[in-house]
């Protein structure tokens, strides 16, 4: 997903046919229960999806690396008559929801879809994430949110009061820590990266900047 800022995008893109399908066998099996808004057909004879488009994708966050999210879908249909007296056929769009999983640590590799309904309201989710996957931590949650990092990284600092060391904390996490210069002059102070890229730095051996 590296380079790719909109989620809501990335499933529509990637997964276009999988949530086509799943519409699709929704609607052969559920078409007479169909809240359609239908103006010449009278009784459905039968229906076909011609296309969909992802609207809005709710991201719900759960451990590790694996998340929960709903797809907002509209789909088109045509929509024919089942009385041959009749020769009516429309076109009209209806919204789903479907409800769907996966794991980021293997690319959605295993992506499922659980549920399919018919679009009534957007669930709120209790750990909310950004289309581009970033949590949404209130303000009131910040507390709790640091202990908890704590907890899991840096105990210690729960049982007295100290300073967290950064190199520790690394260690902890187990993270590697190298130094870099961003510029000759320190003009940048730091540099933020969320994903995979190359960057440039200044080498203070070449005097010249560097991409790594």
């Amino acid at each position: 997903m590296a380079g790719n800022s909109s989620f809501k995008d990335y499933v529509a893109d990637r997964f276009y046919n999988e949530l086509f399908t799943a519409i699709q066998s929704y609607i052969s099996d559920n078409y007479d229960d169909l809240d359609l808004r239908l103006y010449r057909v009278r009784n459905i004879g039968g229906i076909e999806l011609s296309d969909i488009e992802v609207k809005f994708v709710s991201v719900n966050d759960l451990p590790d690396m694996k998340i929960e999210f709903d797809v907002a879908v509209e789909a088109e249909f045509e929509v024919r008559e089942s009385d041959y007296h009749y020769d009516e056929s429309e076109n009209c769009q209806q919204w789903f929801m479907l409800e769907c999983s996966g794991d980021l640590g293997c690319n959605l590799d295993d992506f499922t879809i659980s549920s399919i309904t018919e679009y009534t309201s957007k669930k709120k989710k209790p750990k909310p994430m950004s289309d581009s996957l970033v949590p949404f931590i209130h303000k009131e949650q910040l507390e709790s949110v640091a202990t908890d990092f704590l907890r899991r990284h840096y105990p210690e600092a729960l049982k007295s009061p100290m300073a967290v060391e950064p190199q520790v904390l690394a260690e902890k996490m187990g993270l590697t820590v190298e130094i870099r210069e961003i510029t000759k002059d320190f003009s940048v102070f730091g540099q933020i990266y969320f994903h995979d890229c190359d960057a440039e730095f200044y080498d203070e051996d070449s005097n010249e900047i560097i991409r790594e």
